[in-house]
């Protein structure tokens, strides 16, 4: 389990992080969703003692925090944070890194075979990093991470410069350690990959978190169409509309269904198209609705 206690950070007069707690347990995905530096990193940098806070703890299974050198190489053995391209050795091959993550945190090299041939890498795992592409780079920076096989793992923008295939890839990878009771911090920009392993999403805004998305609750089901503003007030003006629907950053209609019969969803549906030629989507809101509700309504 990991515990951050009343976490704030600044820089000057300015509050990246503030009075921010949370507690998460091992057997779990926890998303991190906010724009481009607006605390996503130092709140992983103070998690991994890259960062130490202007005041806050971070507490790990209860009791280590990173306050004496044993409760540091305790934390440091355990925990394990995304390598970034630039922390790569350009004369040191693919295969050479993985070892010597292994070697450092797993302390055996058993597992390194299965992480080559799982993530399809062994076609170029052998040749020094210089010349990998940056999808290349990007997957042998997460094959480190399973390397080391650490309970858990901080995950900064793991899918960033990998196509279609090995977003899949991953993602199925990241659910499997889920399963091996892993605890897996993952800061994405793909929203709507979040959505599909993720068991709770944070939204980080102003030093905090405004929401946090949990997908076992049972949630609402919405009707979402892309309307103008001039459309939207139209609807207002002819129809009642529930206290509950969301018109988020100008664009998207969503509108509670939840509790509906099946005529008089039938009946909101034909008014939709009649007003919209956009395709009509049904379900409850995801991270792209609460990213743009967060962060673009302003705008």
């Amino acid at each position: 389990m990991l515990e951050a206690k009343s976490i704030t950070v600044a820089f000057g007069d300015n509050k990246v992080l503030n009075n921010l707690s949370f507690t998460a347990k091992k057997g779990e995905i926890v998303g991190l969703v906010a724009p481009n530096g607006t605390g996503k990193t130092t709140l992983f940098n103070v998690m991994s003692n890259y960062l130490r806070p202007k005041s806050g703890e971070i507490v790990f299974d209860e009791k280590y925090k990173y306050e004496s050198e044993k409760s540091e190489v305790y934390i440091h053995k355990h925990l394990i944070s995304f390598p970034e391209q630039k922390d790569l050795f350009d004369d040191l091959s693919g295969i050479e890194h993985l070892y010597l993550y292994a070697d450092m945190w797993k302390g055996n090299r058993k597992q390194v075979k299965d992480v080559v041939e799982y993530l399809n890498m062994g076609h170029y795992v052998k040749n020094k990093v210089r010349t990998y592409s940056l999808g290349m780079r990007q997957r042998l920076s997460f094959a480190m991470m399973v390397a080391a096989d650490t309970p858990v793992m901080i995950m900064d923008e793991v899918m960033n410069g990998l196509d279609i295939t090995n977003v899949a890839l991953i993602s199925k990878k990241l659910a499997e350690m889920k399963e091996e009771n892993k605890l897996i911090f993952v800061a994405s920009h793909l929203l709507e990959n979040l959505d599909l392993y993720a068991d709770r999403v944070w939204y980080l805004k102003n030093g905090h978190f405004v929401h946090e998305q949990i997908y076992e609750e049972q949630q609402d089901a919405f009707i979402k169409v892309d309307i103008s503003e001039e459309q939207y007030q139209f609807l207002k003006q002819k129809y009642e509309l529930p206290l509950e629907h969301h018109f988020i950053a100008k664009h998207k209609l969503c509108f509670p269904i939840t509790g509906l019969d099946m005529k008089e969803q039938t009946k909101w549906i034909e008014r939709f198209l009649e007003i919209s030629n956009h395709e009509l989507e049904v379900g409850p809101l995801g991270t792209m609705e609460f990213y743009e509700r967060y962060y673009l309504e302003d705008e």
